[in-house]
Formats: C-alpha cells, sequence, structure tokens
C-alpha cells in the first residue's frame, strides 16, 4: 500500500507544473494523450479516458484515451446522464464500481472494446460552477479501486481543469466577425481620481483596440509566407513563455497558468492548421490569421457564458501577437504593452496581471469607477493608475504620449515640452523619498500609559509578505482568500490554493494567520464564473451565501487551509457576511466535515483552528450575544458595516457623501458589539479603512479596540499615532462622541480632539 500511495503523490508532483505539459506537447491531442498516459501509469490501471464536454451538442466526447480502442477517439458521444461517464458529468460527482457492467447505468459502446475491465473510477474535471468533463480509470480486477484512488483522482481532475477548459472552448468553431474602426480624438489635461500612485509617461495602447485592429486589419496591410507564419508561430511561443515565468515571478498566486489558453490555441490544428492551409491555397499570412481568428471571436462574443465570452480578449491577443511577429520590424509595436500607458473602459485582475508581466508603464480607466480588487492588484504590482470619466480617450491614436500622475490623478495627453520636464522633476524627487530607509514599528504599539495594540497585516496577495514582515506585523489579521480567485483565468484546484496558502503561513513564522474564507459577489466578479447576473450584488449571493450554494467550492477552500496550516499553533478561520447564528452554524459544520474527512484520509491537517467570523452586517448588532457564545473571535469589516448601517453605496459618487464612518448609528453599533465581545472574552479587532484613519483610532481605543488590522504601509503612521494617545483621554473622547446625536456633533468632538 505503501508503494501505491507513493505513486499517488508522485503523480500529484508530475502534474503540478501543467503549464510545462501544455508548452511539450505538440497539439492538443498530444496533450490530452500524455495525460492519460501519465494517469494510467501512477494508478496500475491499463485504462484512462478523459471525455470532454461539448456545449454545443450538449455531449461528452472521448477525446483522448489508453487502452480502450484508440478508433472511438471523437466517436464516442454521451449525453448528461446517459450511462456512468454521463452520470458522473450530471451529478458532479465522482462514481466508483467495483462490478460497473452490474450498475444498471452501465452503458456498453462496442467501438471500445471496454467489457473486460470491470473495476470502474470517474471523477467529474469541473471549474467552480463550470462543467468541462470526466477524467475515467478501468482496470479488470472487480473491486480494485480504494478511497485513496478516488482522492488521488478527484486531486488530478482539478489539476487538469484549467487546461482542459481552454482545450474544449477550442470546439466547433465557425462565423466570421468585423471589428470596426474608431474615429481620432483630440485631448489635453484630464483630472480624474488616484487609484494607485506613481508616474508614468509612454506611448498610449488602448486595450483591446490595437490587437482588434490588428485582427480587423485592412488589404493594404497583407502578406507573409508559410515560412513566414511558421516563424511568427514559433516567435509568439518563446515570448509567451517569457510572459508566462514573469507571471509566475510577480505574482506566485497566478500559477503561471494565465496564458493556458493561448498555448492551448496554438497547439490546435483547428487554429494553427487551419491558418497553414489557407496560406497553402494562396491567401497571404496575415489574412490567414485574421480571417480564422475572426471566426473564433465571433463565436465567443456570440456565447450565452459570461466565461466564453471572457476569452475573446485571449484570441485577439494571440491573433495580434502573431500578426505582430508577422510585421516586418519598422511596423508599428503597439500590440506589446511594455513602458507602455494602456487606456481602457475596464480591466479583470487577470488582465491586469499580463500587462505587468508585459512591464506596462501606467494604466487609465476611462469609464469613470474601478472595482476596489483591480485597484489593490494595481497597488500591489506598483503600477500606476489613474481613473478618468473620458470615454474619448478610448479613441485615442496610437502612440500619443501620455503622462500619468498617480499621486494625484492627474493625465496629460500629448503634453507639451514644459510638462514632460516638469513631470520628469516630480518623478525623480519621488523615487528619491521612497529610496529613503524608513525604521521599523514594533508589532505592538503602545499609547503613553502603557496600553497594548496589536498591529496586525491586511494580506491581499504573496507579495506584500516581506512589506508586512519589514514593517514587524505582529501577523495577519485578514487574508483575503479571494485574490487568488480573482487574478487567475479559472477556478484554482484544491491544490493550487494550498500551495498559495502554505506561502502564507510559512511567511510568518509562528506568528498568528487568520484566513477568510471566500468573498466573492458584489463588486469582486469572476471573468470566468457562469453566475447568474443579479440586480443588486452587495444583497444577492455573495460571501458566505456564495460558499454554503457551492460547497464543492467552499469544501476544497477549507480543505486547503486546514492542510497549509498542518503543524501550525495558530490558525483563524473566519466567514464572511454572516447574517445569523443559522449561517454561522452551517459553515462550522462544512468545516468539521471537512477536517472529519481529512482525518479519515489521514492527511496532515490542523485539526483545532480558532473559528470566527466578520461583522458587517446590521443583523448581528442585535444578536451578537448568540455570536459571542459561538464564534471564538471576531473582525468587524467597516467598509461593509458602515455601508450596510446607512444603506450607502460606498462606490457610488451620487451619494459617497452619506457615507459617513462617524455616524451616531455606526459609532454606538461599534461599541455595543465590542462591549459584548470583551463580555465573553472574545478577542475583536478591525480590519477596514476606519482601522488606519488616525482621527477614528482615538475613538476605536476608546471603546476598546486592542487589535487593528490594517494594510502593511500604514503601520507606520498607525503606530506613530497610538504612541501620542493616551486610553483614559480616548475613553472619554469616545463617550462625547457617541452622546452626540448628529454627524456634525460628532465632527465637533474629533475637531476638538
Amino acid at each position: 500500500m505503501t508503494g501505491k500511495r507513493q505513486d499517488l503523490l508522485n503523480m500529484l508532483c508530475d502534474l503540478s507544473d501543467l503549464s510545462a505539459l501544455v508548452t511539450g506537447s505538440e497539439n492538443i491531442e498530444n496533450f490530452l494523450q500524455r495525460t492519460v498516459v501519465l494517469v494510467s501509469e501512477h494508478l496500475g490501471t491499463p485504462v484512462c479516458s478523459i471525455y470532454l464536454h461539448d456545449e454545443t451538442a450538449d455531449e461528452l466526447v472521448l477525446k483522448a484515451t489508453v487502452g480502450l480502442n484508440p478508433e472511438a477517439v471523437d466517436r464516442v458521444r454521451m449525453g448528461p446522464g446517459q450511462g456512468l461517464v454521463g452520470t458522473v458529468m450530471a451529478s458532479r460527482k465522482p462514481v466508483c464500481e467495483g462490478r460497473a457492467s452490474k450498475n444498471p447505468r452501465f452503458r456498453y459502446f462496442p467501438e471500445t472494446d471496454e467489457l473486460p475491465y470491470e473495476s470502474f473510477l470517474a471523477v467529474p474535471i469541473q471549474k467552480g460552477v463550470v462543467k468541462i468533463g470526466v477524467l475515467v480509470v478501468q482496470h479488470t480486477e472487480p473491486d480494485y479501486f480504494e478511497t485513496t484512488d478516488v482522492t488521488a483522482l478527484k486531486a488530478t481532475g482539478a489539476q487538469l481543469a484549467a487546461v482542459l477548459e481552454n482545450a474544449r472552448l477550442l470546439m466547433d468553431l465557425q462565423r466570421m466577425c468585423r471589428i470596426p474602426e474608431r474615429p481620432v480624438c483630440n485631448l489635453g489635461f484630464i483630472k480624474g481620481q488616484r487609484v494607485s500612485g506613481g508616474f508614468a509617461r509612454g506611448r498610449a495602447t488602448v486595450w483591446g483596440k490595437s490587437h482588434a485592429q490588428l485582427v480587423a486589419g485592412s488589404r493594404e496591410s497583407e502578406g507573409g509566407t508559410m515560412a513566414d507564419f511558421r516563424r511568427a508561430t514559433a516567435r509568439t511561443a518563446d515570448q509567451l513563455d517569457v510572459l508566462q515565468q514573469r507571471c509566475a515571478e510577480r505574482l506566485p498566486e497566478s500559477a503561471s497558468l494565465i496564458f493556458a489558453a493561448h498555448f492551448m490555441m496554438l497547439k490546435d490544428p483547428k487554429f494553427i492548421d487551419s491558418m497553414a492551409a489557407k496560406i497553402e491555397a494562396g491567401l497571404p499570412a496575415t489574412r490567414a490569421v485574421r480571417e480564422v481568428a475572426g471566426k473564433y471571436i465571433d463565436l465567443f462574443a456570440d456565447s450565452p457564458h459570461p466565461y466564453i465570452r471572457e476569452k475573446v480578449g485571449d484570441i485577439e491577443d494571440l491573433a495580434g501577437r502573431l500578426l505582430g511577429n508577422l510585421a516586418p520590424p519598422s511596423t508599428d509595436d503597439s500590440q506589446d504593452s511594455t513602458g507602455r500607458v494602456v487606456v481602457a473602459r475596464a480591466l479583470y485582475p487577470s488582465e491586469l496581471l499580463k500587462l505587468s508581466a508585459e512591464s506596462v508603464a501606467g494604466i487609465v480607466l476611462a469609464n469613470g469607477g474601478v472595482t476596489a480588487h483591480v485597484a489593490i492588484v494595481a497597488r500591489s504590482l506598483k503600477i500606476p493608475m489613474v481613473v478618468v470619466q473620458c470615454p474619448e480617450l478610448l479613441h485615442l491614436p496610437p502612440d500619443t504620449l501620455v503622462l500619468v500622475d498617480g499621486e494625484v490623478g492627474n493625465v496629460y495627453v500629448d503634453p507639451s515640452a514644459d510638462i514632460v520636464d516638469r513631470f520628469d522633476a516630480r518623478n525623480r524627487a519621488r523615487q528619491q523619498v521612497a529610496a529613503r530607509p524608513t525604521s521599523m514599528p514594533a508589532g505592538t504599539a503602545r499609547t503613553t500609559d502603557g496600553t497594548a495594540v496589536d498591529l496586525l497585516a491586511n494580506i491581499n496577495l504573496l507579495g506584500e509578505l516581506p512589506l508586512a514582515r519589514r514593517m514587524g506585523a505582529a501577523g495577519i489579521g485578514l487574508y483575503r482568500t479571494e485574490f487568488p480567485f480573482l487574478i487567475r483565468p479559472s477556478f484554482p484546484s484544491e491544490t493550487e490554493q494550498y500551495l498559495v496558502y502554505r506561502k502564507v503561513v510559512s511567511a510568518m513564522g509562528d506568528r498568528p494567520v487568520v484566513f477568510r474564507t471566500l468573498d466573492l459577489g458584489g463588486e469582486k466578479t469572476l471573468a470566468y464564473s457562469d453566475a447568474a447576473k443579479e440586480a443588486n450584488p452587495e444583497l444577492g449571493l455573495r460571501s458566505i451565501r456564495f460558499t454554503l450554494a457551492y460547497r464543492d467550492i467552499f469544501e476544497q477552500q477549507l480543505r486547503a487551509i486546514l492542510r497549509a496550516a498542518a503543524g501550525r499553533e495558530s490558525l483563524g478561520i473566519m466567514f464572511p457576511l454572516i447574517s445569523s447564528p443559522d449561517d454561522f452554524l452551517r459553515a462550522r459544520q462544512v468545516l468539521n466535515d471537512c477536517m472529519d474527512r481529512l482525518e479519515a484520509e489521514g492527511l496532515d491537517h490542523h485539526d483545532h483552528p480558532a473559528i470566527g467570523m466578520m461583522v458587517e452586517l446590521p443583523a448581528v448588532v442585535e444578536t451578537m450575544a448568540e455570536f459571542a457564545a459561538l464564534a471564538d473571535f471576531f473582525a468587524i469589516g467597516t467598509n461593509d458595516f458602515v455601508q450596510y448601517m446607512l444603506g450607502v453605496d460606498r462606490g457610488n459618487k451620487r451619494v459617497a457623501d452619506y457615507y459617513r464612518p462617524e455616524h451616531p448609528a455606526v459609532l454606538r453599533a461599534l461599541e455595543r458589539v465590542v462591549r459584548i465581545a470583551g463580555a465573553h472574552d472574545k478577542p475583536i479587532s478591525i480590519c477596514g479603512e476606519m482601522g488606519h484613519d488616525t482621527a477614528m483610532i482615538p475613538f476605536l481605543l476608546g471603546i476598546g479596540i486592542r487589535r487593528l488590522s490594517l494594510d502593511p504601509q500604514f503601520m507606520p503612521g498607525v503606530n506613530q499615532c497610538i504612541a501620542g494617545l493616551e486610553i483614559n483621554r480616548c475613553r472619554n473622547h469616545a463617550l462625547e462622541m457617541m452622546a452626540a446625536g448628529s454627524i456634525a456633533g460628532v465632527q465637533k468632538c474629533l475637531a476638538g480632539f
């Protein structure tokens, strides 16, 4: 049994670098075949097969096999629910049969020659709610498969899902698309909103436009031979490989699979070979690329599924790179974002990561708004970003000089030499200031009377961990687990999450780490999710409601966290947007079930985590005593707490003046929550923006807060603020603020402190 277990571990290690498996395959079929051979060898099974879901026909199609008749590939098809394989697809659950032919759902396909194989094990291949296909292994020996085999095959299916999704999307593509030209506009100075600090100077590229223009093309720009096309294809593959490595270096959470769709299309004969066939028939290489890419773009753009429509950008990007590499060296290189200022209507975090890999200089979003998670990723990647309400920027001619002042939110289009000189001088001054060494504060700040206040770090991405350590954070008070989901092109598997979370806990040594479970929904949308649109997403299926609705996603994440923290003394897991004790108990039960299964599977894991919750909803205030009897700790997310208390969308500029953390109702509710938690001896922290607002810190200390969780860059200022405070004065100040009957009255108290 030990040898078999080691084989399973070896298989998972072999599959962990899927990018190498993709790039090392000649085409999609070769990749799939190498995969089934690998799984078959490690599980010791004579048969391994992969079925992919053809959405157009709503059928499962045999795409690769070892052990069955190879002529059955592409011929064997079945609908969801048909046969054992179709049952796995429909139920989204594994099927393990010791004697498959005895199962009433068994269906025999004569062309496969599968009758001798009685033992049957199949698992679904899926990314979150998206069904991709089924992975099957079979053996002649009855009752061959064990629980460890089921676990290993599930992990394998999860690892393969991202790449196989891209392979599935490359089936049966038709039709053409036409992309209209945009008019030219003239602009000067534009006042915008600061998102991510820094200065950028570069030539403009309109995101989604330069590649789209290349794909649309014109007869005047046509040319290229078969030899040119082959060279362009090879050069494109090399460029993508470099970009993929940069992604892995800058954001390890991306797992270097951000360009998986590009690689799969380069391996797809329906994509590359179709272009080659058109060239052999007499078309110029550039025109062949445009025609084939147009078919893909048109089909994907017309799909009712968001995760498929989102692939249009991948096709345009890949086709644009091919066309750019077909062009002579003197041709405009605007398809490369290196050193450029990118103008876009909006960006997903995954698109932002691609631009970072290309060393983009700066970004301007022209639609007047930006989601918080995009802003956080931009700041983590240190990309200057400004948001402006100026759709005309989307018509900007290529190569227009643009200056981005991310410090104040200004954008200069085609500036004068004098403005450029002043801009460069300010940038040099900023770089000199940034280069100065900063003193490292202690993880525990102290007031003048010696009261200790722990300063913990809010962490979004692995790249922020070194700063948290340098700033002396006492631990991680909030690790936002949604960001590895947001910056990737597909749902990360349990193994992929485990690798990220393990790096988080390892980086902090023996200091405490608190993981907040997936907080999706509202403004945090996934480009690849097929979730239904909601009229009011902030009040819809978000946060804990989403994970309870999709328990398989929830369980994968909890298992990954528990496994990553194996051997650690301290681990905190907290649930977001809890509205009732019933929600908390349901979520806690899922966590307990995961621990029980990990124990049964013999996998190392943390078996005694502290289980806490976010305080974000007004409903919690009235039931805080009940929660205090259930939860081990609390964290107040003041951003959402204020938003829901006052019924104000904090991202809506039209009602921004109504978003008031100093509202008397907010202050009194916070005091009540903190008081009840203290009465039950339950730790409670602040992890929203109020935690680094030096005007509000005296109030927070006055009501009893002794733990602040904040972004690491704010720690020096907060430490300095606390060092000048005295607790009794803070208590009196808090009482005065809560006694005020209006916002104006509270503001008067703040001004007088």
